[in-house]
């Protein structure tokens, strides 16, 4: 049964002429006979007979007509109710890795929620390797992440850049006298985030260009970006972080931001998203203002 079918039918009774209801519905007399044709065969009786003054309905076609009124009515009602829940309401999932998850997201929801009030938000917070998991997993609808990806099961928008810096604490060395050579890491303990972090992911691609990884043997691996900046507090070591999670910490000069001569990192952040054909309204309103900031 197709409601298509329906329509021609509804239409041909509503103007009394097949010629008129496909005129009506944009399609070729013999496309919309053929339609007619389809009902009665599915329900076994001729619907229509022509008269000299136009068409009439048969007893079969009399029976049918408000059960065809119904459906097409009940399918009008279905599509505006479902287009109504996809325009208001519902749920947003976001995944994002720990940078952009507890320095910017939180700032990024709460903008949209202020549009969008009646959305219930559900926020994870993980590795770049986690999120896609997630993602791909159905556990989250959208995911931000920095580091660099390589599956083919998901969209990868690129968002933001972003510019991974050295951070050490006042006292050290490194605070009094700068810039600094890379050559003057080797002699640090460089603190990394764990494997899978998009941060160490993109500072240790940068660093093997350049020759200089093997060379960092001291090392202390933590976390969490609030752990590896407690333990620079603590004059534990140095670490190259998001300028983005040091704002703060720079501005009441607890961390100092180190330039290094002849070197820079930089970074594009992705919004990553399933291949779905038919997206949430939410999650369509969520990424077109991410791409508005």
């Amino acid at each position: 049964m197709h409601l298509e079918s329906h329509e021609v039918f509804r239409t041909t009774v509503q103007y009394g002429s097949i010629t008129k209801a496909a005129q009506m519905l944009h399609m070729t007399q013999s496309t919309a006979s053929r339609h007619l044709q389809s009902l009665e065969d599915e329900y076994g009786g001729l619907l229509v007979e022509r008269a000299t003054n136009g068409l009439t309905l048969t007893a079969f076609g009399k029976a049918l007509y408000p059960y065809t009124l119904d459906l097409l009515a009940c399918h009008g009602r279905a599509k505006e109710e479902l287009a109504a829940l996809r325009h208001s309401g519902g749920e947003l999932s976001v995944g994002a890795t720990m940078s952009i998850g507890e320095y910017m997201l939180p700032a990024i929801l709460g903008q949209f929620l202020k549009v969008e009030p009646h959305v219930d938000i559900k926020m994870r917070v993980s590795n770049t390797s986690e999120i896609v998991l997630d993602l791909i997993r159905h556990r989250i609808d959208v995911g931000l992440v920095e580091g660099i990806l390589t599956t083919e099961e998901i969209e990868v928008t690129p968002w933001k850049t972003d510019e991974i810096v050295l951070v050490c604490n006042p006292s050290h060395e490194f605070a009094k006298k700068y810039p600094i050579s890379l050559h003057a890491l080797t002699s640090q303990v460089l603190l990394w985030r764990e494997e899978g972090s998009g941060t160490r992911q993109v500072t240790e691609q940068a660093f093997e260009r350049i020759g200089i990884l093997s060379k960092l043997d001291r090392t202390m691996e933590l976390g969490s970006t609030q752990a590896i900046k407690s333990a620079i507090e603590a004059d534990l070591g140095i670490a190259f972080l998001s300028r983005l999670t040091i704002e703060r910490e720079c501005t009441l000069q607890s961390l100092v931001e180190i330039p290094i001569r002849d070197f820079t990192i930089s970074r594009q952040l992705y919004m990553i998203e399933r291949k779905e054909r038919f997206q949430k309204m939410t999650v369509e309103r969520f990424r077109k203002m991410l791409k508005n900031l």
